[in-house]
């Protein structure tokens, strides 16, 4: 993609991560701070990246990779004493078990969705499918498709937010 292309499609992607930087912080400036690093890491990618290819996911993913990144950065710096000596006592020997519960709470989750939305879900993310080849394996709709597969997206985030 050339840079000219993919000035073109900043327009259309900026509000993506913008969304997704106010899902995650709540807030507009750090949501805009999201997405700007998140168009910076895009652009100096930009010429390896095919114009054919889902941008609008690629941008998401980058945007909640620069979340957890500014999240992790903000976390290691307390505001105060009192936070310090109240933030939890994790290290890095804790990762596995944090992962594997993460792990857990996703698997429940999943179990929890209807058997078409598990499949769509797990041919989309986790396949990694293009919509066109899941509805014409579903003999279903595009349309269809990428609204059950965004419902079962929407019910598994919502049941995975409950469970913490």
């Amino acid at each position: 993609m050339t840079h000219a292309e993919f000035e073109h499609t900043i327009p259309h992607l900026r509000p993506l991560m913008v969304r997704v930087g106010l899902d995650f912080f709540g807030n507009a400036e750090d949501a805009e701070d999201v997405a700007q690093d998140s168009l910076i890491r895009l652009w100096t990618y930009c010429e390896k990246l095919n114009a054919q290819r889902n941008l609008e996911a690629l941008a998401v993913m980058v945007a909640k990779n620069v979340c957890v990144e500014r999240y992790h950065k903000l976390g290691q710096i307390p505001t105060s004493p009192l936070e310090e000596s109240l933030a939890p006592c994790t290290t890095e020997a804790d990762a596995p078990l944090l992962a594997q519960e993460a792990m857990q709470r996703i698997n429940h989750a999943m179990r929890q969705l209807s058997p078409r939305e598990q499949s769509l879900f797990k041919a989309r993310h986790i396949d990694d499918k293009s919509v066109d080849e899941i509805a014409a394996e579903a003999h279903l709709p595009k349309p269809s498709v990428k609204s059950m597969i965004s419902m079962a997206k929407a019910k598994l985030k919502r049941l995975i937010d409950n469970e913490k």
